[in-house]
């Protein structure tokens, strides 16, 4: 039986040395760190829109409601809460009473408040014809003082929201 050499591998072989992996992995974190408060804005914007949405969804729903049930549906805001919720007016007196269907309350997500709501005693109410009692506006802010406006039609009920802008407090 003959033996053969054993052969040892040769010095250059292929892959990545523990320096080189470090230092890729220093690179990533830096632009991981960079990218942070962009990644953190965004996110803000993401929540502001949903958001908003959600707002402008539940007075659309007031609206279709008060239409399809020839009922006033009534909107109603607590700025300090974070909270709005809607009820079907049975009687027409502008407040829940027992036995009034009631939806929500629902909350703002965190990092989300109102910042102004331009509405007389912070609510609305939408008639049978889908028309609101009044036309009024309310703007909910998020920690980067980005902002949107939901705004309400008196004469249609129709709801719109403005683009996101920057909130800058009167006064």
């Amino acid at each position: 039986m003959s033996s053969m050499p054993i052969r040892l591998p040769a010095r250059n072989e292929k892959g990545f040395s523990v320096i080189e992996l470090m230092v890729v992995v220093m690179i990533m974190a830096l632009i991981l760190a960079a990218s942070l408060p962009a990644l953190r804005r965004h996110t803000g914007s993401v929540t502001l829109v949903q958001a908003s949405e959600g707002i402008a969804g539940t007075l659309r729903l007031a609206r279709q409601r008060a239409v399809s049930t020839a009922l006033p549906v009534v909107v109603v805001f607590n700025e300090e809460a974070g909270t709005y919720y809607l009820f079907q007016d049975s009687d027409g007196d502008g407040v829940l009473d027992a036995g009034e269907t009631q939806a929500g309350p629902y909350d703002l997500p965190n990092g989300i408040l109102f910042a102004d709501i331009d509405l007389d005693g912070d609510d609305i109410s939408f008639g049978a014809t889908g028309s609101a009692d009044e036309s009024g506006n309310l703007v909910i802010v998020n920690r980067d003082n980005r902002a949107q406006r939901i705004i309400v039609n008196a004469p249609t009920g129709l709801v719109y929201v403005s683009d996101i802008f920057v909130y800058e407090e009167e006064g």
